[in-house]
């Protein structure tokens, strides 16, 4: 929207800003990129690839499989970075789970839970969606989310197996939207992304169901 950047970088106290990606590209005094869109657009990183750029690209990668491999080949193809936020790898108690597990300190592995709950949408601690469409990223398609899955479910799935140190091999996952405003919209957004996912997965060393929770 035409306007918006210069806003924003007025209110953060930035100096350069670009209205378009076409213009940030054509710019190209920077080496690498960090793409923080909505969950929809990340295929935006694509465009950078092609100019050399190295990304540091927000969770999830893509939209889908088929979009998230086409992103890895267009960053091999071009001999640079393209790096995926899930910042939870990086958290000793899930490096020092998967040190045990390789090391055979717990035994056989047969069961993992995990949970990942948050607040902010209720909490109001960052801003109130019910008035500031900016929050609605998260809570309607139109906008760009992918939901509770895409927010916070990836991270589960990742820790979690990183920490086992094992592959899934098949998943259920049951995912709920609650009723959050009158008619389930507010202006031109539809309220429709998930709120809440239980995911019942197995990974391949057999045993029972992995059981992960994620909800806001």
């Amino acid at each position: 929207m035409p306007g918006r950047a210069a806003a924003f970088a007025a209110a953060s106290k930035i100096g350069g800003f670009f209205e378009s990606l076409e213009a940030a590209i054509a710019w190209d005094e920077f080496d690498a990129a960090i793409n923080a869109t909505p969950d929809g657009a990340h295929m935006t990183t694509l465009a950078l690839l092609a100019q050399g750029k190295h990304v540091f690209c927000e969770k999830p990668l893509a939209p889908n499989h088929a979009d998230a491999l086409a992103m890895t080949q267009a960053a091999e193809a071009a001999g640079v970075v393209n790096m995926v936020n899930l910042t939870y790898r990086n958290s000793p108690a899930i490096h020092e789970a998967r040190r045990m597990v390789q090391a055979d300190e717990i035994g056989e592995l047969r069961h993992v839970e995990a949970s990942y709950r948050q607040s902010w949408l209720v909490s109001k601690s960052w801003g109130d969606w019910r008035v500031e469409d900016k929050w609605l990223w998260r809570l309607s398609s139109r906008h760009g989310s992918t939901g509770v899955l895409g927010d916070v479910g990836i991270h589960i799935l990742d820790f979690a197996t990183y920490g086992a140190d094992q592959d899934i091999v098949n998943l259920h996952a049951d995912l709920v939207t609650f009723p959050k405003a009158e008619g389930d919209r507010i202006g031109d957004y539809v309220l429709d992304a998930n709120d809440s996912v239980a995911m019942t997965a197995r990974l391949n060393s057999g045993g029972s169901p992995r059981s992960w929770r994620a909800a806001t």
